[in-house]
């Protein structure tokens, strides 16, 4: 019996897969990562301005995914949700990534429990590790 955490991370895979063409991914190829961090997948998305780059190892059941975009402006935020239960926010479970107040990237986890004002919360998957980095006006989070 699979436990709920590769159930989840088995779910957010299909999910991904479902919502993104392959043939979108031209412009991926020039993006790099700090540490020469690799994904398998990369999917363009146009209409956003932005990359999603993923990676599923079905051994350890997990998925790595790196978001890239471009903040609305220099000290805004950048996030990539997946609400498992829903079309909309409210249930979303979020990673958010945004300059800290020393100046530096940063990324919480938000469980968007309702459309007033968020709080830093647990998400229903594990995040084991996270970073963002800003480069070349793109910021990007990484969950690997």
């Amino acid at each position: 019996m699979a436990s709920s955490s590769q159930l989840m991370a088995t779910f957010l895979l299909l999910t991904a897969i479902s919502l993104f063409s392959p043939s979108q991914s031209a412009t991926c190829t020039s993006q790099t990562f700090t540490g020469n961090r690799l994904y398998t997948f990369c999917n363009d998305l146009p209409s956003l301005n932005s990359y999603l780059h993923w990676a599923y190892d079905s051994a350890q059941s997990t998925l790595s995914i790196a978001f890239v975009a471009a903040p609305p402006r220099p000290d805004g935020w950048v996030s990539w949700a997946i609400n498992p239960t829903a079309t909309t926010m409210v249930g979303s479970q979020a990673l958010i990534a945004f300059r800290d107040s020393r100046g530096g990237m940063t990324v919480k986890t938000y469980n968007v429990s309702s459309y007033g004002p968020l709080r830093e919360s647990k998400v229903w998957y594990e995040v084991k590790e996270s970073s963002a980095d800003f480069s070349g006006g793109l910021s990007g989070f990484l969950q690997p």
